[in-house]
């Protein structure tokens, strides 16, 4: 081998080492820039989060304030059961509708009651616990007494 052949081919690997520590560099500063993308889409997250159910958060408290400021009573109960249901309505919460026949993607059958004349087969007859939807999906199944034949 030559020396100038040498000398190009010692040109050549040391172009190579340059492009390689190059890339190398790049490729650091490209995962630098993903974590630090990442880091702020987290944060955001966390801030939209915060935004979305501090509001809720506030109207529970204040419910959870006035068990603990009254003696309870079944009315207070109520009361207030009802004020978490319309807090919980403002984001999307809905109770599932328990007249009529069961519908086993909502309901839950825990018990049966004899059928009695007038009553069809399958007729929620008791709800045991209400159910709730979230924009359409199942949060948690009524649970339902059926009229049926034992």
């Amino acid at each position: 081998m030559s020396d100038d052949q040498l000398k190009e081919l010692t040109q050549e690997v040391a172009g190579l080492r340059d492009l390689f520590l190059r890339r190398l560099a790049d490729d650091k500063t490209t995962k630098q820039l993903v974590q630090s993308v990442n880091a702020s889409l987290t944060r955001r997250d966390a801030i939209d989060q915060y935004k979305v159910f501090a509001p809720m958060i506030k109207e529970l408290l204040l419910a959870v304030d006035r068990l603990k400021s009254n003696d309870p009573s079944a009315d207070l109960n109520q009361s207030v059961a009802d004020e978490l249901v319309t807090v919980l309505s403002r984001y999307g919460v809905e109770q599932i509708d328990t007249d009529g026949i069961v519908d086993p993607k909502v309901h839950e059958i825990v018990g049966l009651d004899p059928l009695t004349d007038g009553v069809q087969p399958d007729t929620i007859v008791k709800v045991v616990r209400t159910g709730y939807l979230l924009s359409g999906s199942v949060l948690r199944p009524a649970q339902v007494i059926v009229a049926r034949n034992k």
